[in-house]
């Protein structure tokens, strides 16, 4: 006889629903604010020049914001990976051990060069986000 087993639940699914509606209540409540304290006051006021730098430049801080978070969890996240490379565990080894200055050295650099080879794609989102939120806040300050 074969029994029927309980279906588990998909926890994964609940928590993307969760994350997207959080995400989804989070800029909801940016766009809102922005519409009623940025750009309700400029349109009342009639300063469209205001209106136009602020209908580009916010959307632009919002998308640099999120591009700068996703450089985050990419760097820490490769950050970590890289732990699992046998070459930089060896180094690891070496350094801590202090044979000689020389491979001491060697395994240092040898470990620089592993780190700026992961860190790079998170440090280039980093400075993307960062460069994305500053033309923003440059264009609603004009």
């Amino acid at each position: 006889m074969s029994r029927k087993q309980k279906q588990q639940p998909d926890t994964g699914r609940f928590w993307i629903l969760i994350g997207i509606t959080a995400l989804a209540a989070l800029v909801g409540s940016v766009l809102w604010s922005m519409w009623v304290d940025t750009l309700r006051p400029l349109i009342q006021a009639g300063d469209l020049r205001a209106v136009v730098f602020n209908l580009i430049g916010l959307p632009l801080i919002l998308v640099g914001v999120g591009i700068f978070v996703y450089g985050g969890v990419v760097f820490v996240r490769d950050t970590f990976q890289s732990y699992q490379d046998e070459t930089l565990l060896e180094n690891m080894v070496i350094i801590r051990a202090k044979p000689s200055r020389e491979s001491v050295t060697a395994a240092r650099w040898q470990t620089l060069r592993i780190f700026w080879r992961v860190w790079k794609p998170g440090l280039a989102r980093l400075a993307l986000g960062f460069l994305l939120i500053a033309i923003g806040g440059f264009l609603i300050n004009l």
